[in-house]
């Protein structure tokens, strides 16, 4: 008789990037009782995906007593959060409210950052199905950053020359690329004062470990660039 395989310890944290999904599902399938967790059940899928940085014990509870959408504080009260600085979630914290007041959210949930990062806060347009991505957050261990999706920067040229100085950096870099000339046709080319510069598609306009004190700033570079459409009025 073969040897029944052993689950996964419960202390076993979610790693989307390379993880044993099928070992995941095993796992749920076994600890629940409900064979419709099954390879292939894109629902239990996207629900693992968020659970990224949890160990399987965490997830389990979570699965079993579902807690609804939290707000940004309580999320990041989680253990998996602890990989992060007091100062880096209170700067968290303050972007999404702040994003939330130009009409973006991040979703109620976080998950995997992809090769980007362990995690990923996205946020997308409410109340659209396309959910336009203004800006996201990445999270490692002991690291933050502020990414902004930012195009046609020469029509914004006059805001970003009389931006301060931690803004205008964000536009400095990401101009050295190994994978030039290549990726020279379908990178970003603006001017900044009497300079042209040239962002490589593998390249992004972010900020590391941003400071809540500058958060004023950014938020008014996101407002120049994501301007909040007034509805007009029915007289």
């Amino acid at each position: 008789m073969p040897k029944t395989k052993e689950l996964l310890p419960e202390d076993t944290v979610i790693a989307w990037n390379n993880g044993p999904l099928d070992e995941y599902r095993r796992f749920f399938r076994q600890s629940t009782g409900n064979d419709e967790i099954k390879a292939g059940k894109n629902e239990f899928n996207t629900w693992l995906f968020m659970q990224t940085g949890k160990t399987l014990k965490e997830a389990l509870d979570e699965y079993r007593n579902p807690s609804g959408q939290k707000d940004m504080k309580d999320i990041l009260s989680e253990r998996r959060f602890e990989i992060i600085s007091k100062a880096a979630k209170t700067f968290i914290v303050a972007f999404d409210e702040a994003i939330n007041a130009l009409g973006y959210d991040y979703g109620g949930s976080i998950g995997s950052g992809y090769g980007w990062s362990l995690l990923m806060i996205i946020y997308g347009k409410t109340e659209t199905k396309s959910r336009q991505c203004p800006a996201r957050i990445y999270i490692g261990e002991n690291w933050t950053a502020l990414r902004f999706y930012l195009n046609n920067i020469d029509k914004h040229r006059a805001y970003v020359e009389n931006a301060p100085e931690h803004v205008k950096e964000i536009f400095f870099g990401g101009q050295d690329c190994p994978c030039r000339p290549d990726c020279s046709a379908k990178a970003k080319k603006y001017t900044i004062g009497d300079k042209q510069f040239v962002k490589c598609t593998h390249a992004d306009f972010r900020v590391t470990n941003p400071n809540v004190d500058k958060l004023p700033d950014y938020m008014g570079l996101l407002h120049e660039f994501y301007p909040v459409r007034k509805l007009k009025q029915i007289v």
